[in-house]
C-alpha cells in the first residue's frame, strides 16, 4: 500500500510537535523513501540521541497484542520499572484496553498517532506531554509490527509519587490518528 509522505509532513506543520518531538519526527521524515514508510533497520539511534530516554519501541500484532520491544531509561523512571518484553494491553486499566488497542493497530496500518497526556510536576501543577507513535513500514512474516514512541516529558519536573504505572499507563487525555493514505 502506499502512502503520502507529504500528509506527514502536512501534520507536523500545521500542528508542531514539541522541540524534544521534533528531533524524533524530522528523524524519521528523513528516512522515507519517496512514499514508503521508514523501514526499521533504518532507525539510527545517533539519529535521535538526546531524545532515547523518551523512546520505546513496541511490537504490535494489529487487533491482537502491543508488547515492549525496548524503552528509554526515561520512560521506564517514569514508569516506575522497565517494561521491557512486557503486554502493554495488560498494564492498562482493562477499560481501556480496546481503545489503545485500535490506535496501535490503526499505527501499524499507516497512520500517525498524537496524544497528549497529563501527569503532575513536582509542584502539583499539571505537566503536559506530548504522545508520539510513528510507524515503520516493514512487512513482517511473522505479522509483529514495530511502531517507534516518543513521550515528550521532563523527568526533573515529574512527580512519580502522583504518577507511576496507573496514572502515567492511562489512555492520553486527547488523541488524534492522522492517515498518511
Amino acid at each position: 500500500m502506499g502512502f503520502d509522505k507529504q500528509i506527514a509532513i502536512r501534520c507536523f506543520e500545521e500542528n508542531p510537535p514539541s522541540s524534544e518531538g521534533r528531533v524524533v519526527v524530522d528523524h524519521w521524515l528523513s528516512l522515507w523513501r519517496d512514499n514508503n514508510l521508514p523501514l526499521r533497520a533504518d532507525f539510527a539511534p545517533k539519529g535521535v540521541v538526546k531524545e532515547l530516554r523518551s523512546i520505546a519501541i513496541f511490537d504490535v500484532v494489529p487487533d491482537k497484542s502491543v508488547h515492549c520491544r525496548l524503552i528509554g531509561s526515561g520512560l521506564s523512571e517514569g514508569l516506575g520499572r522497565d517494561i521491557t518484553g512486557e503486554d502493554w494491553l495488560a498494564l492498562t486499566r482493562p477499560e481501556d484496553r480496546p481503545i489503545r488497542l485500535e490506535r496501535w493497530s490503526a499505527v501499524t496500518r499507516g497512520a500517525i498517532g498524537r496524544g497528549l497526556r497529563a501527569t503532575y510536576r513536582q509542584s502539583g501543577a499539571i505537566q503536559y506531554s506530548e504522545e508520539l507513535l510513528l510507524p515503520f513500514g516493514d512487512l513482517p512474516a511473522n505479522g509483529v509490527h514495530q511502531v517507534l514512541y516518543h513521550l515528550s516529558w521532563k523527568q526533573t519536573t515529574y512527580d512519580p509519587t502522583r504518577g507511576g504505572v496507573t496514572a502515567v499507563n492511562m489512555l492520553a487525555n486527547e488523541f488524534r490518528l492522522i492517515p498518511l493514505a
